[in-house]
This record gives structure tokens, C-alpha cells and sequence, in this order.
């Protein structure tokens, strides 16, 4: 482990605006970093991973900072967001509960109420909590620069360990999620040394979506945290579940194919070995609840 040291001199700029932001990355791409709620980049600006001479500071970007449904019954996320706005919201929680769900299992109140969605997403890191969760659900991020804007899914938005394909220009303004079935559900499950060190170990997002029958699968996703060297869907997994019913058998088999193919390594905190064994209980686990709370949706509770 890298010890904390004081923090290396910078520069800071309050921006007001993503316009405003976008022109001071375009200035001095290589040496400038957003400061949203600061968990990440603080302490890695402690260890010396990384020492921007510029720091811009997105608490004053107020346009930035909402929750929305939209007239498709989809919802949309400003990036600054924070994971306890998405942890009370009553839409997040009613129609998408597996963020909410998400939310609480990170850190403690105090982080939560600074961390940010955006944050989580543009640190790229894969042992964090958000990106599975939200590429089950089908999110996509929309990027601003000094060219406009654009789309991208978020299932395509890490291409490698620790980078996204954001451009140096281009910050990220806002997470947009599809309406859901109301026969789907959705559940996230981490293992952790200890709640408060929260360093994920491995996590497994599961979302399912019932036919009309109520007893088959329409459609599944699952996707891996701290797995790979991005957060990764495991397609092979979600896809041997559509069309059937649930069952022992059933899950075996999904959580045999999450397990080859995930691409998990051994560090300090955890063999690989151990890592596989983790994926295939997480990934049982977290279907048959998902699974577990659309039957209960269904049967007349609530998300």
C-alpha cells in the first residue's frame, strides 16, 4: 500500500458552468482534473498516483445536480448526483432499486452525502460500484466538449483499465436510463474485507425481466465489478436464462459461465481463485433475488 502524503500544490478554479469547464479542460488537458465530491481524487492526489496542476471545481455547475423522469418513463441523472440522492430518491427507489440499493452499500453517510455518480463513473476503476448496476439497466452517459455532445452506452464506455473514451474536452453531464418492465427487478451484491475500509472485492449486478407468463425469463443482464480490468457484462451468463424458469440447475450453469467469463487477478486483497468463487455465489445470489423481487412486484408489492 502507498502511504498518504500532503497533498502536492494546484491551482484551483471554481467553474459555473459545463461550458466554462469544457474551455479549461481544452486549455490544459494533460495537467487538469475535476473536483466533484473528491473520495477518489484526493487521496489519489495523496499517494502521488496522480498530481494535476489544475483542479476545477464543479460545486458551483448547479445544472449539474438532478434527478428527472422523462416523458418515455425513463429517468435521467445530473453527474453530480450524490449517492445519497440516489439512495432516498422515491423515483430511483420505485423504479430503479437496484441503484438505490447499490447506494447503500457504500461507504458511510458522510461519503455518501459528497461522492457523486459522475465521479464514480469517470474514475474508471473496476472495483467501483456504480458502472454494473448501470450497464444492466441499459444507462447511457451523455459526454459535453468544445464539438458538442454525444452518447454512449456505458457498457462501452471503459475501453481499457482506468480510462474511458471521454475526450480530454469533454465532461461527463448526465446518465440516462430506458423505462423498465414491470416485470423486472434488479439486485447488486459486493463482498468486502470490512464495511468501513469498503474497498470492493468483487460484486455482481444481476437485473431480470419476466415474460408475461410469469414463470420464464425474458430477459437477463449481468454484469461484474472488480472482475476484469473494466467493469464487464458477462452476455454468455445473462443469456442461458431467457426463456427459461428458474432453478438450482439453471443458476449453476449461469453462475458457471459468469465465472469463465470473467477475467479477475490476484492482489493483495484477494487470490483470483478466490475471486471465481466469489463471482459464482454473487451471481447465483443475485439472480434468484432479483428474480425473487420481480415475482413479488408482480404479485402486488412494490420495487
Amino acid at each position: 500500500m502507498t502511504y498518504l502524503r500532503r497533498l502536492p500544490k494546484f491551482e484551483y478554479v471554481g467553474a459555473r458552468s459545463v461550458r466554462e469547464v469544457s474551455d479549461l479542460l481544452a486549455r490544459r488537458p494533460d495537467e487538469t482534473r475535476l473536483l466533484a465530491g473528491g473520495t477518489d481524487l484526493i487521496l489519489q492526489m495523496r499517494r502521488r498516483e496522480v498530481a494535476p496542476r489544475y483542479l476545477v471545481g464543479l460545486k458551483g455547475v448547479s445544472e449539474l445536480a438532478f434527478v428527472r423522469q422523462q416523458e418515455d418513463g425513463g429517468m435521467t441523472m445530473g453527474a453530480l448526483t450524490t449517492f445519497q440522492d440516489i439512495e432516498t430518491s422515491p423515483l430511483i427507489r420505485e423504479k430503479y432499486g437496484i441503484l438505490s440499493q447499490t447506494a447503500s452499500q457504500i461507504g458511510g453517510v458522510e461519503i455518501r452525502g459528497v461522492a457523486t455518480i459522475g465521479g464514480n463513473l469517470m474514475g474508471a476503476q473496476p472495483c467501483s460500484d456504480f458502472p454494473a448496476p448501470l450497464i444492466t439497466l441499459g444507462a447511457k452517459v451523455k459526454l459535453v466538449g468544445k464539438d458538442g455532445e454525444r452518447l454512449v452506452a456505458l457498457e462501452d464506455f471503459f475501453p481499457e483499465y482506468g480510462r474511458t473514451v471521454a475526450a480530454p474536452d469533454e465532461i461527463l453531464t448526465e446518465i440516462l436510463l430506458p423505462a423498465t418492465s414491470k416485470l423486472s427487478g434488479g439486485c447488486y451484491l459486493k463482498f468486502h474485507d470490512r464495511h468501513a475500509m469498503d474497498m470492493t472485492i468483487t460484486g455482481a449486478a444481476a437485473f431480470v425481466t419476466l415474460n408475461d407468463d410469469r414463470q420464464t425469463c425474458s430477459e437477463l443482464k449481468i454484469a461484474l465489478s472488480s472482475s476484469a480490468p473494466v467493469p464487464k457484462r458477462v452476455k454468455k451468463a445473462g443469456a442461458f436464462l431467457q426463456g427459461k424458469k428458474l432453478t438450482e440447475d439453471a443458476l449453476e450453469e449461469t453462475a458457471a459461465l459468469a465465472c469463465q467469463e470473467a477475467e479477475p487477478r490476484s492482489s493483495w486483497r484477494a487470490r483470483r481463485e478466490f475471486r471465481l468463487e466469489l463471482i459464482r455465489g454473487l451471481t447465483k445470489r443475485a439472480v434468484r433475488q432479483a428474480w425473487e423481487e420481480v415475482m413479488a412486484t408482480a404479485n402486488g408489492g412494490r420495487k
